[in-house]
């Protein structure tokens, strides 16, 4: 028997048939394993023991044994199945492989355990202190840990660190992280642990990454985790990818071995925000908005922050030729910007209503220059201000019915200068308002997004009152915001009810998942009903890269292929193979 607990540091867990109950062991903590003898076990089922192995606690469900059993990581009170989730439409040619052999996308059916044992002194600093002194100050010092995360087949252990990300996700209570390995998990050295501390259903942050994915946009994508760190249980969490470089080989080039090019991360420092105009080759014009994030080391000096933006300003400056080149020929832009990976960008952030990402805000992407193409592109990332009611000051009463000038209400106050420039090209913007069209008719429907969310609604269901009655567990010092929203809010949010700003709640939702789904795509559907669609050619970047399908391991262990809509990606060795059986079907006849 192998059994998760959910319960923190300090509980004991054993097995039940009869009236019999046998301790387990925590062999990787917090895992707890044993065996039983015993002539026949028909129906058994967890529980929770006491110090003098009594009994204190039982699951409320009723479990049968069967061969199966030994072999999987079962999960205390939690239903052992399998979950489908479906694929949504991919309704535009791929540019990107979105994973390999050795960088595979995470299964969205999978929920994770994540024990972290940090350093006491350094944990209990980072969460008395998220920002050092009372200040806007964050504090991003790593704590050393011991690292284990089980899933429903495998336990992985490694020594790592931990450490506190973001400013806005700062100021909540469930805090979230960047936890950081010695050992590979999954091919990766880092991933990013996000609280979902402002939204009911705890959905709409999967929901608008599968989006962007859906839509060729390259983005970090995960699952979802149950965390606990020392003796604090933190509740559900998304597990999800951090902005690395083996993410940047394996999502966008598909070979770990690939030239990482440069990335920088977007910041608005309010009230200002980065505009894209080149004003001069001075990196300083630049740096309050523009943070170097990910490059090859070879291709900077490290005493020298200068060497570290001469592609950003590049983009700026080739960008602003193109504005005044007689004419603006597309294909010379297409030269050095992917521009339709862009416009899919400005549909979802639309669709979405992204109040905190790129279209709107200027915040929370990246720029990516791509040095082996010579191309830019733009990297969305944390969509926890995504598919919510329009609380922003930058948006109009009428927001929810305009699908076209929604995010330019304010140029006075954010310039807009670079998307703007690309929407009032006329031929940019046929093809934007295609791919808005398109995307509202085959993947932005109630149809298609309810099938999805239901089955992650399904998945991550029998935790959700766990995770909320953690939260009033959690005993950390820092009192940073807490929302209680309660199981009936979570299923009545992912429809059409609304959830009321409280003295219990400080992020309403006053609009449902599905209500905003039908909502602005209706709206956006009667936008662009005169749209022509029959010509789905990408404006720029024409050339399809298949995308990467995974295999799977069979019950007898051979390699089974994943059926699907996306297409595999073949491996040297997959070919290899097929050639080796067609010449031995040859032999054979």
């Amino acid at each position: 028997f192998n059994v998760v607990s959910i319960n923190g540091e300090g509980s004991l867990l054993g097995v039940k048939y009869g009236d019999v109950v046998v301790p387990l062991t925590a062999t990787n903590f917090p895992l707890f394993s044993g065996q039983v003898e015993a002539d026949n076990i028909t129906n058994y089922k967890y529980v929770v023991l006491d110090e003098a192995g009594a009994v204190i606690e039982e699951e409320s469900i009723n479990r049968t044994y069967s061969e199966q059993t030994a072999k999987i990581n079962e999960v205390y009170n939690r239903t052992t199945k399998d979950h489908e989730i479906p694929e949504l439409p991919q309704p535009f040619n791929s540019m990107f492989p979105f994973g390999n052999d050795d960088f595979k996308p995470f299964q969205k059916d999978t929920i994770f355990n994540v024990y972290a044992k940090c350093d006491p002194v350094v944990y209990n600093n980072l969460v008395a202190e998220p920002f050092i002194g009372g200040t806007h100050e964050q504090n991003n010092v790593p704590a050393n840990c011991t690292i284990t995360i089980v899933s429903p087949k495998k336990v992985f252990t490694s020594e790592g660190s931990i450490h506190i990300i973001g400013f806005g996700s700062r100021q909540y209570k469930r805090l979230s992280w960047n936890m950081r390995f010695e050992k590979k998990f999954k091919g990766r050295r880092s991933i990013k642990l996000r609280g979902i501390a402002g939204d009911p259903t705890l959905i709409r942050e999967n929901l608008a990454t599968a989006l962007y994915k859906s839509v060729g946009v390259p983005v970090q994508e995960g699952t979802y985790c149950r965390l606990f760190i020392n003796g604090d249980t933190y509740g559900l969490y998304s597990l999800l990818d951090s902005f690395g470089k083996k993410w940047i080989a394996g999502y966008i080039h598909g070979d770990m071995k690939a030239k990482t090019g440069f990335s920088y991360r977007i910041y608005a420092t309010y009230p200002h925000y980065a505009d894209f105009r080149y004003i001069g080759d001075d990196y300083h014009l630049y740096n309050e908005f523009f943070m170097p994030d990910e490059y090859d080391d070879e291709d900077i000096d490290p005493d020298q922050e200068a060497t570290k933006y001469p592609p950003l300003i590049s983009l700026f400056k080739r960008f602003n030729d193109w504005v005044n080149m007689p004419g603006q020929p597309v294909e010379e832009l297409a030269k050095f910007l992917n521009i339709e990976v862009i416009l899919r960008l400005m549909v979802i952030d639309t669709l979405t209503i992204g109040q905190d990402n790129f279209l709107l805000r200027i915040s929370n992407a990246s720029v990516y220059y791509n040095a082996l193409k010579d191309k830019y592109f733009i990297v969305p990332y944390d969509f926890d201000k995504t598919l919510r009611d329009g609380s922003d000051e930058m948006l109009t009463p009428d927001y929810m019915s305009d699908c076209f000038t929604w995010a330019y209400q304010y140029e006075d106050k954010i310039d807009h200068f670079f998307t703007k420039t690309l929407l009032d090209h006329p031929e940019i913007k046929k093809r934007y308002d295609v791919i808005l069209a398109k995307t509202t008719k085959e993947l932005f429907n109630s149809q298609v997004i309810s099938s999805y969310t239901n089955a992650i609604a399904d998945l991550i269901r029998e935790d959700v009152q766990w995770n909320f009655d953690t939260l009033n567990d959690l005993s950390i010092p820092y009192q940073g915001v807490v929302n209680h929203y309660t199981y009936e809010q979570f299923e009545g949010n992912l429809g059409t009810e609304h959830v009321e700003e409280s003295a219990e709640i400080e992020d309403a939702a006053n609009v449902g998942l599905m209500e905003i789904v039908q909502l602005r795509g209706d709206n956006c559907r009667a936008a662009t009903e005169t749209v022509d669609i029959s010509n789905n050619e990408n404006i720029s970047d024409k050339e399809i890269v298949p995308v990467y399908k995974p295999v799977k391991k069979s019950e007898d262990g051979d390699e089974e292929h994943l059926s699907g809509a996306i297409a595999f990606l073949p491996t040297i060795k997959s070919t290899v193979y097929a050639i080796l059986f067609i010449q031995l079907l040859f032999t054979f006849f």
